[in-house]
């Protein structure tokens, strides 16, 4: 059913929305769980929820990738209604860009199952009418962006992906009265109006007539590619999409200024009609050389962020305009590298996506390969860095320099290379300790690299794994390597003290003349057991350091590893509780009165006796005495060119 009421403009809505948010609790009245960023794609999949996806995708930089099962890298398990309609308010509400959205929802459309597909494009086409008729629009460059993604994912999906039954003729006959009236204005109408053209291509018609080769045919002598491009994509016919697509490509190969193109047009629009687009052989055209944009480079830098326990790393980015690291970019290679090959006229770039129908000769993004430790290609020639890489393959970027290098290949010969400013962020100190209560800690070897000026390469054993560390030099005061023993066992706890013994009972009062008897006092509970002394902690491993470096540096990073380095005996158990004390035993209950009456009738009360005492708790135990801490073990060093 469609929502055409607008009581309220929705910019207005949003404000005072806001403003109510944050007149509750201090500005905290409606905010949702907080997520960790930057946040990474493998983060994310490990969330699984609605208001994370949000918060991936309203980062910098954030990839769509991550809403497409096909990507190479970690995505959504499935979509459900929540995370539905928790796109659609964050893309409404401005947290999540445009064409970001879109990628998404291509993505969302390709990987979801029939019913979910259905009420995906459902949400589009309703967005669709809603913005169009949204009063915002006019004076609402933002909410325009926003109509303008919506009408093009609606315009390019698969036409098998259809709107929930009657909805399409439901928003046409919606659109047909708006635009017969006077409501829309200026930005409205014209995107009203190709929205009607797409629900009447659809139904198989052009301007309220049927569509057929002629009028295709008309499209192509007007050289209206867009109407054409929309018949391809929406015509029920699969004979005149198809005939609409070869149409495309005509018009395509007639701008071309390849004369490659030109000459060989026949083979090349039926080439493209087939595959989408015009890929080389490169057994007939071998590669020269290439390049990248510097543009691609000039700007950005990348920060090694390292968990030296796990011994991975992330990968984070910023730049001079975003000063604070978020997750690296996807980039498209498609119009970044360049190659030149042989026989052709002018260098090549990846092939466009085979909606484009491009007629340029290009590479095909699955003849390109970079070095899978860092990054990926997907199908559409896209450039993914991962998320998370081995802590190996950190140092290997290390030893690289000052930049993080991506070499791109093409038929097994480098053509070009990505070049980044590269960093390591102070990994958090590195602490080793022996296993079970009380164990030493474990000897180490330890390999220091100082080598290169400016950072130092530590590569540790600890007899069971090797473990590697990259610190700046600027940062070499920061972090610490430690050695320690495991803490001491803790002592026993005392054992409780036994409890008294309740008091005896007094008797009951008896006629004629006996009263009642009290009780006897309950006996003392007894004393705690004390707690153990706790076990002495592990003694400290010995720790051997050889330092390679150049002789002028090499006094300079000893001193600097000699306060890095520390071997420390565990700390002693703790010792153990002393046990409670026994409770005191019940007083015994007195014995009870009673009333007598003699033979002349005359009443005599008789007294009960009184309750013993209840006897005293015992007192709790000491406790145990701590263990006493190991000795460290001892810390050599040793350097050399």
């Amino acid at each position: 059913m469609l929502a055409r009421e607008h009581p309220l403009p929705r910019r207005l809505a949003r404000q005072l929305a806001a403003a109510l948010c944050a007149a509750l609790a201090g500005g905290s009245g409606c905010a949702g769980k907080q997520y960790r960023v930057p946040m990474t794609a493998a983060e994310l999949s490990g969330y699984g929820d609605p208001a994370a996806l949000v918060a991936y995708l309203s980062q910098p930089d954030a990839s769509a990738a991550v809403c497409d099962p096909a990507s190479p890298g970690p995505h959504l398990a499935h979509v459900d209604a929540d995370t539905r309609a928790a796109l659609a308010k964050a893309f409404r509400d401005g947290k999540v860009a445009p064409s970001l959205w879109q990628r998404c929802m291509v993505g969302l459309l390709r990987g979801g199952d029939a019913p979910a597909a259905t009420a995906l494009v459902g949400d589009v086409l309703q967005a669709a009418i809603q913005t169009v008729e949204d009063r915002d629009l006019e004076y609402d460059a933002a909410e325009q962006a926003r109509l303008d993604a919506v009408q093009h994912l609606y315009a390019e999906r698969d036409p098998d992906l259809a709107p929930p039954a009657g909805l399409a003729s439901e928003v046409a006959s919606a659109l047909r009265a708006d635009l017969e009236g006077t409501r829309l204005g200026p930005a409205g109408r014209p995107r009203a109006a190709d929205l009607f053209t797409l629900l009447q291509l659809e139904a198989g018609r052009w301007r309220d007539r049927p569509v057929d080769t002629s009028a295709l045919d008309a499209l192509v002598e007007a050289r209206d590619e867009r109407a054409l491009r929309w018949a391809a994509d929406r015509l029920p016919s699969a004979a005149l999409r198809a005939e609409a697509r070869r149409r495309v490509v005509r018009l395509h190969v007639l701008a071309s200024p390849f004369p490659e193109v030109k000459r060989d047009a026949a083979a090349v629009e039926d080439l493209v009609v087939r595959t989408g687009a015009n890929a080389i052989s490169l057994e007939v055209h071998a590669p020269v050389r290439g390049w990248v944009d510097p543009s691609l480079g000039s700007a950005r830098q990348v920060v090694v962020e390292q968990r030296l326990p796990e011994q991975t790393a992330r990968l984070l980015g910023y730049s001079s305009e975003r000063p604070t690291p978020s997750v690296l970019p996807e980039l498209p290679t498609r119009g970044t590298l360049h190659v030149e090959v042989e026989g052709l006229s002018a260098p090549l770039t990846v092939c466009a996506p085979a909606a484009e129908l491009d007629v340029t000769p290009c590479l095909a993004p699955r003849d390109v390969q970079v070095d899978p430790a860092l990054a990926a290609l997907d199908g559409g020639g896209v450039l993914h860095f991962q998320d998370s890489i081995r802590e190996s393959a950190a140092v290997a970027l290390a030893r690289q320099g000052r930049q993080l290098a991506l070499p791109f290949t093409v038929a097994g010969r480098r053509v070009a290379t990505l070049q980044w400013a590269l960093a390591f962020a102070a990994p958090p100190d590195l602490v080793l300790t022996g296993g079970a209560p009380g164990e030493a800690g474990p000897d180490l070897d330890v390999q220091v690299d100082g080598r290169d000026p400016a950072r130092l390469v530590w590569s540790l054993a600890d007899g069971r794994r090797q473990l590697q560390a990259v610190v700046e030099w600027d940062d070499a005061g920061a972090f610490h390597l430690v050695g320690r023993g495991a803490p001491g066992q803790g002592g026993a706890s005392g054992s409780s003290g036994s409890d008294g013994l309740a008091g005896s009972d007094g008797s009951s009062a008896s006629c004629p003349s006996f009263s009642g008897s009290g009780g006897s006092n309950g006996g003392d509970g007894g004393r705690g057991g004390d707690g153990g002394a706790g076990g002495p902690g592990g003694p400290g491993g010995d720790i051997r350091v050889s330092l390679v470096a150049p002789g002028a540096a090499r006094e300079a990073i000893l001193a600097s590893l000699r306060t890095a380095v520390r071997s420390e005996g565990g700390r002693g158990g703790s010792g153990g509780s002393g046990g409670s004390g026994g409770s005191g035993g019940r007083g015994g209950s007195g014995g009870s009165g009673a009333t007598c009456t003699d033979a002349d009738g005359h009443t005599t009360t008789l007294s009960g006796g009184s309750d013993g005492a209840r006897g005293s708790d015992g007192p709790s135990g000491s406790a145990g005495p701590d263990g006493p801490p190991g000795r460290p073990g001892r810390v050599t060093f040793s350097a050399g060119p």
